[in-house]
């Protein structure tokens, strides 16, 4: 899987703007109700800042989605927008139009969380509100594969806290909008940076090496592909 994970991610420019009449993001159709996202795959732009992009979620969300026929929505070049920030962009947009071709049930939105912060994972669903139905069964599903509340270091599982998904004054996230304008149930995962970096890739914006945790990463990966396949079945 890891090898799959580096060739898919090969495919994304961080910091290139895509050609002339293309988009800076992707879409693969899939054959289940579920929709991956990652739209901070590639560098982006805030308030006119440019923000690095979330390293391997591009890749994470292509490869889920390979393995589990889920639809999948990524950015692949450089935007001049924040699509996990402001209201009608082309990124939701697109999201719109394939949640309400597709009868999506559920988004799982993937970011990337900084290498220091204290857990392995992060689950934001607006504090228990957007995605009501299936919170129970993420939760289990990650305590299954060795994420949980109590545990520590890159074990522990961040449950509407640090990250719950609901933005600050002002801006809109993927999982507010899906829910909250979409009627789409949705979930925010924040993927800590040892847990998806495999090598970090020249193009990256940061110049420093950077390897992740392989077990963890392959950890995650089947922890993810658990959660989908456990969403399917229900």
């Amino acid at each position: 899987m890891l090898k799959r994970l580096v060739e898919l991610e090969a495919e994304i420019a961080y910091q290139q703007p895509p050609e002339p009449g293309d988009m800076e993001f992707c879409y693969r159709k899939g054959h289940i109700p579920f929709l991956l996202s990652a739209p901070h795959g590639a560098q982006h732009t805030r308030e006119g800042v440019p923000k690095d992009e979330d390293e391997y979620t591009a890749g994470f969300a292509r490869l889920l989605a390979e393995e589990t026929g889920a639809h999948v929505l990524y950015a692949h070049r450089k935007s001049g927008t924040d699509p996990n920030f402001y209201p009608d962009v082309p990124y939701k947009q697109t999201l719109k139009q394939i949640a309400l071709a597709e009868r999506i049930a559920l988004v799982l939105d993937l970011h990337g969380a900084s290498p220091k912060r204290p857990f392995g994972l992060a689950l934001g669903t607006i504090r228990g509100t957007s995605c009501p139905e299936y919170r129970p069964l993420i939760l289990e599903s990650l305590q299954q594969s060795g994420f949980a509340e109590i545990a520590t270091g890159l074990d522990r599982l961040d449950v509407d806290r640090t990250f719950p998904a609901a933005g600050r004054h002002g801006a809109e996230t993927v999982t507010s909008y899906a829910w909250q304008q979409l009627g789409v149930q949705a979930a925010q995962i924040e993927i800590n940076a040892h847990l998806r970096i495999v090598e970090r890739k020249p193009d990256a914006t940061s110049p420093a090496v950077f390897r992740g945790n392989v077990e963890g990463i392959l950890k995650t990966l089947r922890a993810l592909l658990h959660l989908v396949h456990a969403l399917t079945r229900a």
